[in-house]
C-alpha cells in the first residue's frame, strides 16, 4: 500500500445473498441457495479480473430495528440471514488462488488471541490472503447475543479497539520471522529465544501469549478499518493498512482522504501507509437503461423496503418515523443510536438536508455508494478522476447490487480489461499473498 499507485480491486460479498439479490434474474440462478458453489464461482470469476480480495461483512444479528420486532427482516431477508463465513473462505481460496479474502470480526466482541489466532491460521490456509477487517459494532441486538444489556458507548467501544488492535498486532509478532527451525536431523522444530511472551495487562483485556502460530506467509494478515466518523478515522490513522469508505462524490471523498492523511500523521505514520478502497457500483449501460433497470427493480419491492433497510442500517425505527421528515432533521436522531452516523452524515452533505427520508429511502436501495455509469470507457474515466483525486491511494470496492453475480461478471468482462488497458490495474497477480498483490 505504501508504492501502489495503481487501483486495486475488490468486491464486498456481505449480502449478494439477501436485500432481494437472491430473486431478481441474473441472480443464484444455478446455484443452490446458500451452497458453497455459488461462491467458489463467485472466486472464479474474481481470479478472471484480477480481483484483489473478495470480502465479507459481519453483524451477528437478526435485525429488530423496524416495527421493534425481526419481522420485516426475516420476512423479505433483508440483512438476514447473516452466516458465519469462516468455513467458505478457505473453498473459494481453494477455487480462485490469486484471490484475497477480507473477514471481519469485532474488537468489541471477540478477545484479540482469539482474532488473532483465526486470522494467522487462515493465513496459512489460504497461503498468505487474508484480511482482517476490525470493526466496533453498531448494532443493538449483535450487543444482545454477545452478552451486553445494551450497546456500549461509542468512546468505549474505540478505547477498546484501539488496545484490541494493539494486542492482535503484538501477538502477530510474537513469533519472529526465522523462528522455526524444522530440522530433521537435530530434531529441532524451533528457536525458543525468538518466541515471545507479550504479559499484557490493559484496561479491557488480559493475554499472556505467544501465539502458538508459525509467522504468517505475508508477514502480518492485512489490518481493514472501515469507520467513517471521526473516532473511525482516529482508529484507522493509528492501525489500519486499508480502510474501507462510503462517500457519495468526488468531493466527498477527497474531503474524507484528508481527514484520514492528518490522522495516520498525527500517529506518526505516512498517508501513503494506508490505502482506501472506495465504495461504488459500476453500472454498464446509458443512463437511461441503468434508470430504467433500477425503475423496475424499485418497483419489485414492498413500499416500505428503502425504510426496513435504513432502519437496519442506523438503528433507527422508520416505521414511526413520517416519510416527509427531512434528513437534516434526523441527524440528532440518528446520532444517539450510536450507530452509522458518519455515513448518513455524508448522505446528508451530499443529497442534501431537505431531502425526505422516504425519497432517501428509495435513493439507498440502488444507490447505497459513488454510482459510475457509461460505457467501460466511461466507468474508467470516472474511476480514474476518483482515483486521482484521492491521492491514488488504494482502489474500489464494489458495493452492493440488484444481481448477483451478474453485476460482478459484467465489470469482470466490460470495465476491468479497459482499465487493464491503459495500466490502471494488474492484468496478472504479482505474488501469491495478497500483500504483494496491494503493493503491486
Amino acid at each position: 500500500m505504501v508504492e501502489s499507485t495503481s487501483i486495486h480491486l475488490a468486491v464486498d460479498l456481505s449480502f449478494y445473498h439477501t436485500d432481494f439479490v437472491w430473486r431478481e434474474p441474473g441472480g443464484w440462478q444455478g446455484h443452490r441457495y446458500y451452497g458453497p458453489e455459488f461462491y467458489k464461482d463467485i472466486a472464479r470469476l474474481a481470479n478472471k479480473g484480477v480481483i484483489d480480495m473478495l470480502f465479507f461483512g459481519e453483524a451477528a444479528e437478526t435485525p429488530e430495528n423496524y416495527g421493534g420486532t425481526h419481522d420485516a427482516a426475516v420476512r423479505l431477508g433483508m440483512r438476514w440471514p447473516k452466516h458465519d463465513m469462516t468455513p467458505m473462505i478457505p473453498l473459494m481460496a481453494d477455487a480462485a488462488p490469486g484471490v484475497g479474502f477480507g473477514m471481519t470480526m469485532s474488537t468489541t466482541y471477540h478477545n484479540p488471541f482469539h482474532v488473532a489466532r483465526l486470522f494467522a491460521s487462515m493465513d496459512w490456509v489460504t497461503g498468505g490472503r487474508m484480511a482482517w477487517n476490525s470493526v466496533t459494532s453498531g448494532y443493538k441486538n449483535e450487543a444482545a447475543n454477545w452478552g451486553f444489556d445494551e450497546l456500549l458507548p461509542k468512546s468505549t467501544r474505540y478505547a477498546m479497539a484501539h488496545e484490541h488492535m494493539d494486542v492482535v498486532k503484538r501477538l502477530w509478532q510474537s513469533v519472529e520471522p526465522d523462528a522455526i527451525i524444522y530440522d530433521r536431523v537435530s530434531g529441532e522444530f524451533a528457536d525458543p529465544s525468538k518466541v515471545h511472551l507479550l504479559n499484557h495487562h490493559g484496561e479491557y483485556f488480559d493475554v499472556r501469549g505467544p501465539l502458538p502460530v508459525m509467522p504468517s506467509p505475508q508477514g502480518q494478515p492485512i489490518v481493514i478499518q472501515a469507520g467513517q466518523s471521526p473516532e473511525g478515522l482516529d482508529l484507522a490513522g493509528r492501525h489500519a493498512e486499508m480502510q474501507f469508505a462510503i462517500n457519495r462524490t468526488v468531493e466527498s471523498m477527497a474531503e474524507h482522504r484528508r481527514g484520514l492523511d492528518e490522522a495516520l500523521v498525527r500517529h506518526g505514520r505516512s498517508p501513503r501507509d494506508c490505502g482506501v478502497l472506495w465504495s461504488v457500483r459500476a453500472r454498464v449501460g446509458t443512463r437511461a437503461e441503468v434508470a430504467e433497470r433500477d425503475r423496475r427493480f424499485v418497483e419489485s419491492l414492498p413500499p416500505q423496503a428503502g425504510m426496513i433497510q435504513l432502519s437496519n442500517l442506523l438503528g433507527v425505527d422508520f416505521s414511526k418515523v413520517d416519510g416527509a421528515t427531512k434528513l437534516g432533521d434526523m441527524l440528532e436522531q440518528v446520532a444517539e443510536q450510536r450507530g452509522h452516523y458518519g455515513f448518513f452524515l455524508d448522505a446528508v452533505e451530499t443529497s442534501g438536508p431537505d431531502m425526505t427520508v422516504e425519497e432517501f429511502g428509495r435513493v439507498y436501495l440502488t444507490d447505497q455508494a459513488a454510482t459510475v455509469v457509461g460505457t467501460p470507457a466511461e466507468i474508467v474515466d470516472q474511476l480514474e478522476e476518483m482515483h486521482d483525486a484521492t491521492g491514488q491511494n488504494g482502489g474500489f470496492i464494489l458495493e452492493g447490487c440488484i444481481a448477483a453475480p451478474d453485476e460482478m461478471r459484467e465489470f469482470v468482462e466490460f470495465v476491468v480489461p479497459e482499465l487493464q488497458r491503459r495500466g490502471l490495474s494488474k492484468s496478472e497477480y504479482a505474488g501469491d499473498t495478497l500483500r504483494e498483490n496491494l503493493n503491486a
